[in-house]
């Protein structure tokens, strides 16, 4: 966009009180005048961006910019809706000297996109959750995906990418695609596959973002035309996306740019473009010529992938992901790296005349390019040709950049080396149970509680002394209380918190805040009024300390696919990330510094124990109706609940999973267990005082049930309308220090 149009654009906007008097740098975010041609700090050149912190369509807070490109930009905002959740906003704005009936058709297929890709659900793709058309800019609105894309992991790394990683990825991305592509009643063509636009979540999974050349193919319109976003990045586009005839793009074009990636990331070359290989195949060079540590049998499937014309490809997702799984190199059939006598193409359309169509519209937009950009260089701040990361089309690069939600060069947010350590995880937790212990059959306990077996006894009143933390839901949010083990009386600790747990030394406590200004997880001294934000969003939950109060361990749905990952942070280190230690949920640290949460996925179903970095993986139950585990002090029994026999009951456990069995039997609803610090008493939350909830006491055995005071409300409720917030009392936690 030239600056003339931007400036018009942005006095329009300032006019109507939509803008900011700024406008963020498309590199760095720096927020600078509206009037400024570059960044008074990296030196880019200005693009007209919206400033930071404007609100669009009154609900998404601006923070800064994720990619820019000619027609528009990524951004990343603040749900002020949904308060703790990040998103990418994606910019699409229209040519101002296109026809009315242009611009029309552009809006019509911006709405027909966006409100298909709002109904797609697969872990490989952003979860798109809102559109609109504000002041003549569309807006799509997704799930952010923390992490980094593949153009800055090659960048970082300056060499090739590892073949099993790579051909993992690839692997991902053809399910994703399979997806789309069998979408009803029309598939769905990406038209933009590129290392930018694949990112590698916080677990090292692949998200397939960037839907700005999304096509809905009609296969009974073998004329479909839709041109309108761009012709896609060069160096991955197929020939038949660039060449305007009847074999139009479908599903095949998507395998091309996989190929074509996967190349790229193989050997850290970009590949030339279709056209030049049209012209001459020796112009590819075949990728184990390049990085030799290139299996034969990958570099097959790559150069299949990358057939000029569509017959010699791969013909669906299905097949290539096939093709990848396949053992023996001998079953892949791939076309020579050189020159070639093309198949004929299955629709009788002919190779040699797609191949003069190609060059003469090559040519045609070749002219068309220099007759656009010839006469703007000379007009460009001086800036703008050190721009590092966006520089302007040339005539190779004719058409309009995409949009990605992590531009080459981005920095991504990765965790403080002081506190964590810069690798990233590559798999999931590797030593997985093969063995689940089953729970020990019981007799029922008798009318006390008592299990049948084990011999009486009560809770020595040495036992219940220090301080119980629980929380009392309000109505529309959770309110943290201190209550004494003693049972002489209760105090109100914060409001809007809840999921406490106390350090190991008792001087600090961690929470979960519900509060707007500080949506997340929290830790503070007892003695201070305020604390750090240590993970700052609305689904982390369950903090716990490690022995030496040094991390925290939580676990959180922040991902977009809201399936529950153990995570940890500093204990002290506001604003980070964190770090995905593996799949599971509630997790609790004991005395002896060992974890123990509620398994699920790589780590089974149940009750586990581990270390807290998730290695030497112990099975106690293999229940999915098991959560809420803790650790006695010594570290020789776990307690947790269980909704196995239709309401919530209390069990306990051997460490290694042996004489499982109920404890606190009752018709009731009866959970939250928590040691005493002496491991000799056990405190639950319970509501069979007739229905009025209180925290009561028993013996390891189940013995001497007594109630230590009432609570002030139910520990069960949900914070707004979302179920991913808050899931209720069994997603709560209690905690006693002396």
């Amino acid at each position: 966009m030239t600056k003339g149009p931007i400036s018009v654009e942005l006095l329009r906007l300032k006019k109507l009180g939509k803008l900011t008097m700024s406008q963020m740098c498309p590199s760095c975010s720096h927020d600078n005048p509206d009037t400024a041609h570059s960044c008074s700090v990296c030196g880019t050149a200005m693009r007209g961006l919206l400033g930071e912190n404007i609100v669009l369509s009154s609900r998404y807070k601006v923070t800064s910019v994720l990619g820019c490109g000619a027609m528009g930009a990524v951004y990343l905002a603040d749900d002020q809706r949904l308060k703790g959740r990040r998103c990418a906003v994606k910019e699409n704005r229209l040519d101002p000297s296109a026809s009315p009936d242009v611009q029309s058709q552009s809006r019509e297929q911006f709405l027909a996109e966006a409100s298909v890709l709002a109904r797609l659900d697969h872990p490989g793709l952003p979860k798109v959750s809102d559109y609109f058309i504000e002041e003549g800019r569309e807006y799509l609105v997704m799930d952010y995906v923390e992490g980094e894309d593949l153009d800055s992991r090659l960048q970082r790394t300056n060499a090739p990418l590892e073949e099993t990683l790579v051909v993992d990825w690839a692997d991902q991305v053809l399910d994703a695609l399979s997806y789309l592509h069998n979408q009803q009643p029309m598939p769905i063509i990406h038209r933009d596959i590129k290392p930018a636009n694949l990112r590698l979540d916080t677990r090292n999974r692949i998200k397939l973002v960037d839907f700005g050349l999304v096509k809905l193919f009609d296969a009974n319109n073998p004329h479909t035309k839709v041109e309108l976003r761009g012709l896609g990045t060069p160096a991955y586009a197929p020939l038949e996306q660039f060449a305007g005839s009847d074999s139009h793009t479908d599903a095949r074009s998507d395998i091309y740019a996989l190929g074509a990636t996967m190349y790229h990331m193989l050997t850290h070359v970009a590949p030339p473009n279709v056209h030049e290989r049209l012209l001459n195949p020796e112009v590819l060079t075949p990728p184990n010529e390049v990085n030799p540590k290139i299996s034969a049998r990958v570099q097959r499937i790559v150069l299949k992938a990358m057939g000029i014309h569509p017959t010699e490809r791969y013909q669906s997702a299905d097949e290539m992901r096939k093709a990848i799984a396949e053992k023996s190199a001998a079953a892949i059939v791939a076309p020579a790296a050189k020159a070639a006598k093309p198949a004929k193409a299955k629709s009788g359309f002919s190779p040699v005349l797609f191949g003069l169509l190609a060059l003469l519209f090559i040519a045609a937009i070749g002219a068309a390019a220099f007759f656009l950009f010839s006469d703007r260089a000379g007009s460009l701040p001086p800036q703008q040709a050190n721009a590092a990361f966006d520089p302007e089309p040339t005539a190779t690069e004719f058409v309009p950049q995409s949009l990605s939600d992590a531009p080459t060069g981005t920095p991504t947010i990765t965790p403080e080396a002081t506190e964590e350590p810069t690798h990233e995880p590559t798999s999931e937790p590797a030593e997985t149970p093969t063995d689940t212990p089953t729970l020990t059959p019981v007799s029922s306990p008798t009318a006390t509680g008592t299990a049948v077996g084990v011999q009486s006894g009560t809770i020595p009143a040495s036992s219940l002394v220090g301080t119980i933390a629980y929380p009392v839901f309000s109505g529309n949010s959770y309110d943290l209380y201190f209550g004494q083990a003693d049972g002489s009386g209760t105090t109100l600790f914060r409001k809007g918190a809840s999921q406490p747990a106390f350090s190991l030394d008792g001087s600090r406590i961690a929470f979960h805040s519900w509060r707007l200004d500080s949506w997340g997880l929290m830790t503070m001294d007892l003695t201070a009024s305020d604390g750090y934000l240590v993970a700052r969003f609305v689904e982390d939950q369950l903090p716990t300390w490690s022995a030496d109060g040094t991390e925290i361990i939580f676990f959180s749905r922040r991902e977009g696919d809201r399936k529950s990952r153990l995570m940890k942070v500093g204990s002290t280190q506001v604003g980070s990330n964190g770090v995905v230690l593996g799949e599971g949920e509630y997790p609790a640290i004991g005395a002896t510094g060992r974890l123990a949460f509620k398994g699920w996925g790589a780590t089974g179903s149940g009750i586990k124990t581990a270390s807290t970095n998730l290695n030497d993986l112990q099975s106690i139950t293999g229940s999915n109706d098991d959560t809420a585990p803790m650790l006695s002090p010594s570290g020789d029994r776990v307690i947790f609940m269980s909704h196995r026999q239709g309401n919530w009951d209390i069990f306990i456990a051997n460490a290694d999973g042996s004489e499982a069995q109920p404890l606190a039997e009752t018709e009731f609803e009866e959970g939250l267990p928590v040691w005493s610090p002496d491991g000799r008493a056990i405190a639950f939350v319970t509501n069979r005082d007739g229905g009025e909830w209180g925290v009561w006491a028993m013996t390891p055995d189940g013995n001497d049930q007594q109630k230590l005071f009432d609570m002030e409300g139910s520990p069960d409720g949900f914070i707004g309308a979302s179920r991913d917030a808050s899931r209720g009392w069994a997603e709560e936690r209690i905690s006693w220090k002396n």
